[in-house]
């Protein structure tokens, strides 16, 4: 028999042990938390540099639009200053054109002068008012023709003021619906700006309070332990049981010394252990152990039995 004080120094070891063994898993238990949170943390980061990545090609996207419409109104004003130069061309044509309608009412003129002077001439001489016949024929062809070009430039001024003016319409409408198109896609690309910004916050938002929840969530259940679940008592709760069993703890102040420990540590025990639920448990350990020993003693492929002991006063005492 061991001395009353050394087992009790080993008791206290035993309890200084289980406190530290407790105090180690509750630690693991903390760490593997941090880690998960700081792997969502570092998830959320990365969503976010996400984020802020297509907010800046959206921000490009609008920077270029911009330069579209500029390089649109620019396009605008160079068709306006060259439709301001057909308007120039036009007036100097219509210029030529009124000269050249003066040019044929001095010739018409002169034509009547030279008519005259023709029938004075005929009678004046019958070989003069040939020869002034032939001039006069002469000149009707030179009439005729200066009408005939006369009547192709007009023909050909109506025709290139109809082309330009349709140029120009069209042009002009083309840069219109440039405009309008890229307008368009400019105000399209500021509802996805602002649809992506709030998107931002919103995932943010969601991001941190995920975080709390999480943190709310581990802190409640390391500062509740259950004794059961769904009715049964936990393995763990059982592995206890039969340590304090064998330690020499009565089964009536198991419940209560493990709720004071419990306590200690700040963690709050759900349910209770009653005096005969220990002596089941440990019941159900020995018979445990029992079918263990058996089934190792089955599977093994041989096994030595031997036994030791001596004889006092023809009784037999096994070692």
């Amino acid at each position: 028999m061991p001395p009353k004080k050394s087992k009790q120094a080993n008791e206290e070891k035993l309890k200084v042990g289980r406190q530290a063994k407790l105090e180690k898993e509750a630690v693991a238990e903390s760490d593997t938390a941090l880690n998960n949170l700081q792997s969502n943390f570092r998830e959320s980061k990365a969503y976010a540099i996400q984020l802020k990545q297509q907010l800046t090609e959206q921000v490009q996207i609008c920077t270029d639009l911009q330069n579209n419409l500029n390089t649109s109104h620019e396009l605008i004003n160079t068709l306006h200053n060259e439709i301001l130069s057909l308007k120039s061309k036009n007036s100097d044509i219509n210029h030529q054109l009124r000269m050249e309608r003066q040019r044929h009412k001095r010739a018409t003129s002169k034509h009547g002068s030279m008519a005259s002077q023709i029938l004075l001439l005929k009678k004046a001489d019958a070989i003069s008012s040939a020869r002034l016949s032939k001039g006069l024929r002469d000149s009707a062809d030179t009439i005729t023709n200066l009408l005939k070009i006369n009547e192709d430039l007009r023909t050909e001024l109506s025709q290139s003021g109809t082309t330009w003016s349709s140029r120009m319409e069209a042009s002009t409408e083309a840069a219109k619906s440039k405009l309008i198109s890229s307008d368009t896609r400019l105000k399209k690309a500021q509802k996805e700006i602002t649809k992506l910004q709030k998107g931002f916050h919103r995932a943010t938002q969601v991001k941190e309070h995920a975080v709390e929840t999480a943190k709310a969530k581990v802190i409640r259940q390391k500062s509740v332990h259950h004794l059961s679940h769904k009715g049964i008592f936990k393995e763990e709760t059982r592995n206890l049981v039969r340590l304090l069993s064998q330690s020499g703890c009565s089964a009536n102040r198991i419940n209560d010394i493990i709720s004071a420990v419990l306590n200690t540590v700040g963690i709050t025990m759900v349910g209770s252990i009653s005096r005969r639920s220990v002596a089941r448990i440990i019941r159900e350990g020995y018979f445990a152990a029992q079918i263990q020993l058996g089934h190792e003693m089955k599977m093994a492929e041989s096994m030595t039995v031997s036994a030791d002991g001596t004889g006092h006063r023809s009784i037999n005492y096994n070692s």
